[in-house]
């Protein structure tokens, strides 16, 4: 394990003890994941593609820390992912969060957060932009805060701003940082059954590529239409402006837009998404991506449930002169979850993903089979 991963997780470790003396309500989870994979496409690969079998260790720690007016969360967990046959392709996936609250008067709350992850393109970066990249472990920073006020009753208003910075292994894969800032005014009304929020924001990408600045402004409604049944939506305008390594500067009109329904029943849930909005590909390109998700969850017997979930992306550069990307990708993911106690249970799952990119001239789609079966065990300690 790298050095900064220790250290890593020597701070959380730090951070987080001197709360379980004296908190006035402290939940400490270890836990302990198993999980047996294989794999058709390992590297999501056109041409030469392997296959393997894959096995994973994964155990975490998580606090949490609440009294009246301060809430504390943290996490650490890795991921030892070893493979059969491909050795070189072995690392550990790591994960460190934390988050604190705290209420300074009756009206007035701030919070901050940071987090740090060890990963690959093939695993949170794809899930991002549904771009099949080249393998290349990659480290992701952030860290923000926000403070919020209670105007009235019904309003609310919170300002919030976060720094982001993604580092690559590989070479020819371009490294950014980001900074976005955002304001937030949130009115009830309807007895509390509607509320509209009012979004100005700002974010700054920043790479060897190119620099791109974002302004827009969101507006949303929440709805409860009922117990069982609730959704919300939001859209607005965006404006960029992006200069280009070679000296070019662009400007351009756009809008963004998040969508989610949910309804449950007495054993059964589902939810449907969909989102549009900028990202950054480890090729750095800015890309427009609309995303469509679905989440369908049913319980069959008091310890057996099941669950289907897929994803539907279609990715495209901003850029009109270069159209470096222009793809089309999805997943589908149905399961079968066992829980033998509350602190252990069973899951078997199937993913089918799916890529097809319109800027090639062949080899244009390629897809992959994975099936894995995980044993979860948790152990929640409370004080």
């Amino acid at each position: 394990m790298r050095l900064k991963s220790c250290l890593a997780l020597l701070i959380v470790l730090l951070t987080i003890s001197p709360f379980a003396t004296f908190a006035a309500d402290v939940t400490l989870t270890p836990s302990l994941g198993l999980r047996g994979e294989y794999n058709d496409n390992i590297d999501f690969s056109r041409v030469n593609k392997q296959d393997d079998y894959i096995g994973t260790v994964s155990p975490a720690l998580s606090l949490d820390v609440a009294t009246p007016r301060f809430t504390f969360g943290a996490t650490a967990g890795v991921d030892v992912i070893r493979y059969n046959e491909n050795t070189e392709n072995d690392y550990e996936r790591q994960n460190y969060g934390l988050t604190m609250g705290y209420q300074l008067f009756e009206r007035m709350s701030v919070n901050v957060r940071g987090s740090y992850i060890a990963d690959t393109t093939l695993d949170t970066e794809l899930q991002e932009t549904g771009v099949v990249e080249r393998r290349s472990e990659r480290d992701f920073y952030s860290a923000g805060g926000g403070v919020s006020f209670t105007l009235t009753e019904v309003s609310d208003l919170a300002l919030d701003y976060t720094f982001a910075k993604t580092e690559y292994d590989l070479a020819g894969f371009e490294e950014s940082d980001s900074h976005s800032a955002s304001l937030a005014y949130s009115h009830a009304f309807n007895n509390r059954r509607d509320v509209v929020t009012f979004r100005p924001y700002y974010r700054n990408t920043d790479s060897d590529e190119e620099n791109l600045d974002t302004y827009g402004l969101t507006i949303g409604l929440a709805h409860t239409f009922s117990e069982t049944l609730q959704g919300d939506i939001s859209a607005g305008p965006r404006y960029t402006e992006t200069e280009y390594i070679s000296g070019r500067t662009d400007d351009d009109w756009g809008w963004t837009a998040e969508v989610n329904l949910t309804k449950t029943w007495q054993t059964a849930s589902a939810q449907i998404g969909y989102s549009r909005d900028l990202s950054y590909t480890a090729e750095g390109e800015t890309v427009e991506v609309d995303r469509v998700t679905l989440t369908v969850s049913k319980m069959l017997t008091s310890k057996l449930s099941s669950q289907l979930a897929g994803s539907l992306y279609f990715t495209k550069s901003t850029d009109s002169e270069t159209e470096d990307t222009d793809t089309r990708y999805y997943t589908v993911t149905p399961s079968l979850n066992y829980n033998f106690t509350d602190q252990v249970a069973l899951n078997l799952a199937y993913s089918y993903a799916n890529e097809y990119d319109k800027t090639l001239s062949n080899n244009r789609e390629v897809d992959r089979n994975t099936v894995w079966l995980t044993l979860n065990f948790n152990f929640p300690q409370k004080w």
